[in-house]
Formats: C-alpha cells, sequence, structure tokens
C-alpha cells in the first residue's frame, strides 16, 4: 500500500524522463525546485547549482549565528556582565597565540577555540 506523498515544487518531471528533459525543466524552472517523480509521488528534488550554493550559505550563517550566540551566553554567564565579556573578548589571549578571541571567531573552528577556551577558564583551567 503507496501513500502519496506531497509535491512541493512547481516543476515536475518524471524520473524516466530525466536524460532527455532534465536541462530544459531545469531551465524552465527559473532556479527553483524540480521534483523529480516516479508513478506520482516525489522522489527528489533538484536545484540549479547556484541555489543550492546560496542555501548552503544561508544555512552556514544560520549556523555561525547560533554558535555566536552560544558563545556569547557563556561569556556572559563566566564573566557576569556584558562590559567585561567585551571587554575580554577584545583581549588578546595566549592561549589563542596573542590573537583576541573577537578575531577568530569567523570560523566554526575558532568560534569552537573560543568556546573551549571559555570552558577551560570556568573549570578553573590556566590559560
Amino acid at each position: 500500500m503507496s501513500t502519496k506523498r506531497k509535491n512541493h515544487a512547481e516543476k515536475c518531471i518524471d524520473i524516466h524522463d530525466i536524460e532527455s528533459s532534465l536541462d530544459r525543466v531545469m531551465n524552465d524552472s527559473k532556479g527553483s525546485p524540480v521534483a523529480v517523480m516516479k508513478d506520482g509521488n516525489p522522489v527528489f528534488y533538484c536545484v540549479p547549482a547556484d541555489t543550492y550554493a546560496a542555501i548552503l550559505e544561508l544555512v552556514d550563517a544560520s549556523e555561525m549565528r547560533e554558535l555566536n550566540e552560544r558563545v556569547h551566553q557563556l561569556g556572559l554567564e563566566l564573566f557576569g556582565d556584558e562590559d567585561k565579556w567585551k571587554s575580554w573578548i577584545k583581549a588578546p589571549a595566549l592561549a589563542l597565540g596573542g590573537k583576541s578571541p573577537e578575531s577568530i571567531m569567523a570560523t566554526k573552528e575558532g568560534i569552537q577555540r573560543v568556546s573551549d577556551l571559555l570552558g577551560q577558564i570556568g573549570h578553573g583551567v590556566v590559560v
């Protein structure tokens, strides 16, 4: 017993027509997803490469904001107020090779390093 799945795309292509028609359908979609259908159900969705890249950038930006917010909350809990937190995050840290925590937080790895450093400070580790 097969359950019909909802189609979330304006344009569709049957799975058997992919080889002969995918380029045309993708061009007609003008950047929107295209549902690849089998037996009237969407099997998967195709999006143009530029659209996919834009989606990944949005997801990455959202993750970065969330990670920054977590580090900010950790800092506030550790230092007690916004002014002390701002002072610490802008100051060079030996544990970060003399760089300020703020300066390395442009990447997920940098944010993780700052988060780890805050954890060490919170546990009394001299850094």
